[in-house]
């Protein structure tokens, strides 16, 4: 392995064992990440609206907060494999499975406060405009899924599913 003679111990980002990714390459994944965003979005409001038919509540407050805290994380789940497999076309000889998985949890923890708290808010603490109140819940989810959008994708493109090599360097 090339050594950067600047920094002791990383690639050296000249050597051709470094392959940042090409301006083509992040546009793909970029789009390939927001199509994931969308089937993700589809899922947690699925899971998050079918909680509130099943319980009678969760419309706001507290229990609004636990049906949509379960419906994020459905949508982690599903988010990670649609990630791996297709976004940054992730393998085990990358990152171990476990490895991967636990930086993902990390990183969507991050976004799962984000994303919760911004709609728990906005749920709470917003007045919904006159006959939207029972889609508030919905839309109050969407601005939450917006604002963890962008953590999201660098966490997961520039720790999660990066090379071990790329992973040192950055």
């Amino acid at each position: 392995m090339f050594v950067s003679p600047s920094v002791p111990g990383l690639p050296d980002p000249s050597s051709p064992e470094f392959s940042p990714p090409t301006k083509g390459q992040l546009r793909t994944e970029a789009w390939r990440f927001v199509i994931v965003g969308i089937i993700n979005t589809v899922v947690d409001l699925g899971v998050l609206n079918v909680l509130i038919q099943l319980t009678h509540t969760g419309e706001k407050g507290l229990p609004f907060m636990l049906v949509k805290t379960t419906s994020f994380m459905v949508a982690v789940m599903n988010s990670y494999f649609l990630n791996r497999s297709w976004t940054f076309r992730a393998t085990g000889r990358q990152k171990s499975l476990v490895r991967s998985g636990t930086q993902f949890v990390a990183v969507s923890l991050v976004g799962a406060v984000v994303n919760v708290g911004t709609a728990s808010y906005i749920a709470t603490f917003v007045s919904p405009a006159i006959g939207l109140e029972k889609l508030w819940p919905t839309a109050a989810a969407l601005v939450g899924t917006a604002c963890s959008f962008v953590w999201n994708f660098i966490g997961y493109k520039y720790i999660v599913f990066a090379s071990r090599r790329q992973a040192a360097y950055q």
